[in-house]
């Protein structure tokens, strides 16, 4: 059972963990906003460069549409990655297009230098390589659109797929696009964390988080490290929360009880965590 049960655990190791579970609602907003983002993807790129170009355009879009409706809180799906990202990696690959004869050798250059120039700009946004990629394997259709490329379709699309889901997402608080729109119960974390608090808490925001258990719980407790090495004051309302604070040899803890009018069950404690000054 021992060796089984290690076995799984394993496994699990290398699929990854399960932060993508989310409910029903998540993914019927996601699902629906991706359908209205991508119908208005294809038909303008049709429009402007045929229906073959729009179907290598929309695989990028597609692309950019499980981000921005599926992740819209991720890193990789804010606004600066998107717009950054999609435009530079057009850049980069109507000029692999234009100046490399080998398709072979243009379609490597489009998207190895549209990831070099993303991570430079620090912009990196996923469907930008589709989008290098689109630019050198687009056809005539593409190629004669030269540097209007980048304006239209790969710009006026990336806008149209963001307006989606900037009103897509508004209605619901704790999922708004960008990320600065969303209303969020963030706290602080208080040890002591495990891999588990920290999943609870992913499954509780029901957002996915692109990032594993290990990395949040490392993340965690580094911030704990850098708020108790903090001097500043740190105020903790009354009757909400309950501090324990201990001290070592080497520092000593300060606390100041402020009330207010309206009773002792309000007000603020006020802790200052500091080291004595001969350092002992």
């Amino acid at each position: 059972m021992d060796v089984l049960r290690s076995s799984l655990t394993r496994v699990r190791q290398l699929i990854g963990p399960p932060t993508t579970r989310v409910g029903w609602r998540e993914i019927s907003i996601s699902g629906f906003a991706a359908l209205v983002g991508i119908y208005a993807v294809h038909t303008l790129t049709a429009w402007v460069a045929g229906p073959l170009a729009a179907v290598f355009m929309v695989a990028s879009m597609g692309a950019a549409a499980v981000l921005l409706f599926a992740v819209p809180h991720g890193a990789l799906s804010q606004p600066w990655p998107v717009f950054g990202g999609q435009a530079v990696s057009a850049i980069v690959g109507v000029s692999a297009a234009q100046w490399i004869a080998d398709p072979s050798l243009a379609a490597g250059v489009a998207v190895g230098g549209a990831i070099a120039a993303m991570q430079w700009l620090r912009c990196v946004h996923p469907p930008g390589g589709a989008t290098a990629l689109v630019a050198v394997i687009g056809g005539s259709a593409v190629h004669d659109l030269g540097y209007g490329f980048v304006v239209i379709p790969v710009l006026a699309n990336t806008l149209i797929i963001f307006v989606v889901a900037v009103a897509a997402n508004y209605p619901f608080p704790w999922r708004r696009y960008p990320i600065g729109l969303a209303k969020l119960d963030w706290e602080p974390p208080a040890p002591p964390l495990s891999s588990d608090h920290l999943q609870a808490a992913i499954r509780d925001l029901n957002v996915v988080v692109d990032i594993t258990p290990a990395e949040l719980d490392a993340i965690a407790r580094r911030a704990i490290t850098h708020a108790t090495q903090d001097n500043s004051a740190l105020q903790v309302p009354i009757g909400k929360r309950y501090v324990q604070a201990h001290a070592g040899e080497n520092l000593t803890i300060h606390k100041r009880l402020e009330r207010t009018d309206e009773g002792d069950a309000h007000g603020h404690i006020t802790l200052n965590v500091v080291s004595p000054p001969d350092g002992k």
